[in-house]
């Protein structure tokens, strides 16, 4: 579970995940309240032909609301996130965020966005991934999963660590990115990546204004 808000164990519960809102432009995640504990689901918001907005915490249902917006908004090619703090749900994380970068979605930081853990992740899947800020909040930190399992403390030939370094070569990002976050901080805590950082692991791939 990669989740800043929500960096201890949960217990899950799989619901039904109709997206279905007043406003045909937004696309919420239908997931349980054991799942998100009062925190806002990621919600897809179309604001014009070629972009949409993101925001909320990964879990169960948003692999479906992102389908539903891209049934009824093919066009969509931007997704400007304005705060992801991470996933309740690890294994729907990566299959939305390998649909995102398999559609050609760019991802954009929006001012004063954040994002963490998971939301991470799912920023990386953009073919094109770009800030307004200057340094944006960009945060990462060991998995952990229902048990209390730490990624950090599994051996590298682990199978647990596999489907994170096939989803990072998916997107063609180097696999020494998996590596660092388990190291950079554990999963109840979390670090912001520094400048540096942010372009040696080519976060951005555009350089960081000056």
């Amino acid at each position: 579970m990669k989740n800043l808000s929500i960096a201890i164990s949960l217990s899950l519960l799989l619901v039904g995940c109709n997206t279905t809102t007043n406003d045909p432009n937004t696309f919420t995640s239908q997931c349980s309240y054991s799942e998100l504990e009062g925190d806002k689901p990621l919600t897809f918001t179309v604001t014009s032909v070629n972009e949409a907005t993101l925001g909320g915490v990964i879990c169960s249902g948003s692999l479906d609301a992102f389908d539903d917006m891209r049934t009824q908004f093919p066009s969509v090619a931007t997704f400007n996130i304005q705060s992801i703090p991470g996933s309740a749900d690890d294994e729907i994380n990566l299959l939305l965020s390998a649909e995102i970068h398999e559609n050609g979605i760019a991802t954009h930081l929006v001012n004063s966005a954040m994002i963490a853990s998971g939301g991470t992740d799912l920023f990386l899947a953009g073919t094109q991934r770009t800030a307004d800020d200057a340094l944006p909040k960009i945060g990462v930190h060991s998995w952990s999963d229902s048990s209390g399992q730490s990624g950090k403390d599994l051996p590298r030939n682990h199978e647990e660590h596999q489907p994170y370094l096939d989803y990072y070569q998916e997107i063609n990002i180097n696999p020494d990115f998996y590596w660092y976050t388990l190291d950079a901080a554990p999963a109840n805590d979390i670090h912001w990546m520094t400048k540096e950082e942010i372009e040696q692991y080519n976060v951005l791939t555009t350089s960081l204004i000056q």
